[in-house]
């Protein structure tokens, strides 16, 4: 028999505050040992969502299944304490009283002194906390505190673990470390874990899938390469990258005629042949290439150090953007020539 490798199951739950309905018939399943991040606008539904998964809030209807064992429906709540659940909240929380060890340590239950010294000094040592053991949440730094956080949620081996934007007080060069050490302590751990954050970029970077929330359920569920590179809606779109949208009418299952020439992709599907559309295009898929025959002109420019992000003017008035690496600096109302590199035909109607 085939083992179910899936951690957590969320079906067609739904969540009212009075008579403000917060989450509507939301379904999601979480596999073991993955790390999935939920994204959407602000006052989605979020935050309620992991607080529903932790048992801070019950659901209206429908069911969800931690571990095969159902923890919430409408005849029955598993509290919080006993759900094997971690969560870490914005609010860090560390006891001021305790020392990083000690407040790592608070949370293992059922063990020796000796087991938890083990298990504290081996998460001090991974997430590079072990010199400042001794010291209190006062006199450390918040990048420090994060660790701290970290640990101790993860010390008592959670069966999952939840994190409700834990990153956004962190500087972006703090942020990108941190990231790569929990991602690796994760995945070493096999702990199956939800993030809740706003930050795309955290998301592409420690996610193996990622769910997009809106209109009170989750619309796309997904790989972070297919969230972005293949949408399901302009509002998926929109939301995780730059996008412009330009003309276009299906010629065949993976041919698209624009004012750029013949676009080839993967397919055209479920459009007919024929049938005017708009085609998504990422600043990624155009390429500046002095040698090619079509060309654009550039109406606004932005200086990421790295490279430049061009608004180009096509010949015909429509508007695209471009990445161009930045020994490529072109002055405004300057022409340049461009060329497409698109994989996957992603197209909305007109």
């Amino acid at each position: 028999m085939k083992k179910n490798n899936t951690k957590l199951q969320i079906k067609n739950i739904s969540l009212n505050f009075g008579d403000e309905e917060i989450i509507k018939n939301l379904t999601m399943d979480v596999s073991e040992n993955e790390v999935t991040s939920v994204l959407g606008a602000s006052a989605s539904g979020k935050s309620s969502l992991l607080r529903v998964i932790g048992g801070f809030e019950n659901i209206d209807s429908g069911e969800i299944i931690l571990n095969q064992k159902t923890v919430n429906n409408q005849q029955k709540t598993i509290q919080p304490e006993f759900r094997n659940i971690g969560i870490i909240f914005q609010d860090l929380s560390l006891f001021p009283h305790l020392t990083v060890s000690q407040n790592i340590a608070f949370g293992i239950s059922n063990a020796t002194n000796k087991e938890k010294l083990e298990r504290c000094n081996e998460l001090q040592y991974i997430l590079e906390i072990d010199e400042i053991s001794e010291k209190y949440p006062h006199q450390i730094s918040g990048g420090q505190q994060q660790r701290v956080a970290i640990a101790r949620a993860i010390a008592p081996k959670p069966e999952l673990l939840l994190l409700d934007e834990p990153f956004s007080a962190l500087d972006e060069e703090l942020k990108e470390q941190l990231l790569q050490d929990v991602k690796k302590l994760l995945k070493s751990e096999k702990i199956t874990t939800i993030l809740i954050t706003h930050n795309i970029k955290e998301a592409f970077g420690l996610s193996d899938k990622i769910a997009f929330l809106s209109d009170k359920k989750i619309i796309q569920y997904d790989t972070p390469y297919d969230i972005y590179h293949k949408p399901f809606s302009r509002e998926i779109a929109n939301f995780f990258g730059i996008s412009s949208y330009i003309k276009g009418k299906v010629l065949d299952k993976n041919h698209v005629a624009t004012s750029l020439g013949t676009i080839f992709g993967q397919t055209t599907a479920p459009y007919n042949n024929g049938q005017d559309i708009e085609v998504l295009i990422r600043p990624d898929d155009v390429i500046h290439d002095d040698n090619a025959p079509d060309s654009a002109k550039v109406i606004e420019k932005i200086f990421h150090g790295s490279d430049f992000l061009y608004k180009l003017e096509l010949n015909d008035g429509q508007h695209i953007f471009c990445y161009t690496p930045s020994h490529h600096d072109h002055s405004l109302n300057e022409t340049i020539g461009i060329t497409m590199q698109i994989d996957h035909l992603i197209l909305f109607d007109t």
